[in-house]
């Protein structure tokens, strides 16, 4: 029994729109700096938006597609393409959290859960609805072998 992760839309949809907001203040920074030299306001949004942005790229990087099988789980990261089985035995803990949207006011939505995989070498993966449509499913499956 092989079961595969599926990607929500709305996660691509937030990558793409962080590379298209990347590339229009680079461009918007570069101009202004080198061509016209005209700084102001939006010449430091724009740069703040580059640099917030090189900061998230590593994230991209650990996006991967998780499959189920019957002697553990198989993660592949989708940019370097890199495989890594962990074996069921090898998960010492799953812990679940929630994550809530507030405000000052109070809560805007009850909130969506997450689990985190631990494994016995003290490295753990989160596994969240916010990035798979089957994320029930998933977890089910892993809770079943674990």
């Amino acid at each position: 029994m092989n079961i595969q992760s599926e990607f929500r839309n709305a996660l691509f949809i937030r990558i793409l729109i962080g590379i298209l907001l990347f590339m229009a203040a680079l461009f918007y920074a570069v101009y202004n700096l080198l061509i016209t030299f005209n700084p102001n306001p939006l010449l430091i949004v724009a740069c703040l938006v580059v640099l917030f942005v090189i900061y998230c790229i590593p994230d991209i990087f650990e996006i991967f597609v998780l499959t189920i099988k019957d002697g553990g789980i198989e993660i592949k990261k989708i940019i370097t393409g890199n495989i890594k089985f962990i074996p069921y035995e090898d998960i010492t803990n799953i812990k679940r959290g929630k994550v809530r949207f507030r405000t000052k006011t109070g809560a805007i939505s009850n909130g969506y859960y997450y689990s985190t995989l631990i494994f016995k070498n003290s490295k753990s993966i989160i596994i969240s609805p916010d990035h798979f449509k089957n994320y029930q499913t998933l977890m089910s499956c892993i809770y079943e072998k674990f």
